[in-house]
């Protein structure tokens, strides 16, 4: 369902979160002292994606719709910006929107491990309210990167938000540590998306054979598993 293709921006990150991030190349770089991104709109204003400490949006990697976005999230020196950020763990986060359908409910744990399977569970909890999985798969999206990793959604404005974190194999992030800075991208967000813009209702899906609108309290899980396609 998603319509990003975020693996080459991933393989391009963990290859320079093993080789060291003073060696950025250029194709992450806006310029030759790249500033600190941490605020961008996605699916037309209804989502302001804020980053939590220490990580930087890329820019190169943003996608935009009317009713949609994609971005990717790196600890701020891995993406050339100058500063220390070293008390901040090596990840890569990637935030997926997709419209929310009138009815749906908003995603619960189960609805989480319903979207990741066949894939193993290896923990699911909640951080502040959102629930998260942690996962592990066959193998991982790029060298350098734990085959496991964090994921997590919620409903804000009218969209899904799915979130990944990765991490290599050593990082802190693959524990407790990804779920506390997922929790705090969520929050974040939600407090400046509702500051941009006031609440939205969820745009109203209509079903293919009849053209009436679709039953309420729908599991959101199919959406779920597209954000991470």
């Amino acid at each position: 369902m998603s319509t990003w293709n975020s693996k080459p921006l991933l393989v391009a990150l963990g290859l320079l979160l093993l080789t060291g991030c003073d060696d950025a190349p250029a194709l992450l770089k806006a310029q030759d002292s790249p500033q600190q991104m941490t605020l961008v709109d996605l699916a037309g204003g209804d989502v302001l994606l804020s980053a939590p400490r220490g990580y930087c949006i890329d820019p190169s990697s943003v996608r935009r719709s009317t009713n949609a976005g994609f971005a990717l999230l790196a600890r701020c020196d891995a993406l050339g910006v100058k500063g220390f950020f070293a008390a901040q763990e090596l990840a890569l986060i990637t935030v997926t929107t997709a419209p929310q359908d009138t009815g749906a409910t908003a995603p619960t744990l189960d609805d989480l491990i319903a979207s990741a399977s066949p894939s193993k569970i290896i923990e699911s909890k909640h951080a502040d309210g959102l629930p998260l999985i942690r996962l592990a798969t066959e193998q991982s999206v790029t060298d350098g990167l734990s085959p496991e990793h964090w994921r997590s959604a919620f409903a804000l404005n009218g969209q899904l938000v799915g979130l990944a974190l990765y991490a290599p194999e050593t990082s802190p992030a693959l524990g407790s540590d990804g779920a506390r800075i997922l929790a705090e991208l969520a929050n974040l967000t939600r407090r400046a998306s509702a500051t941009a813009r006031p609440t939205q209702p969820a745009k109203t899906a209509e079903t293919p054979e009849t053209g009436k609108p679709a039953e309420a309290n729908k599991s959101p899980f199919k959406v779920i598993t597209g954000l991470f396609e």
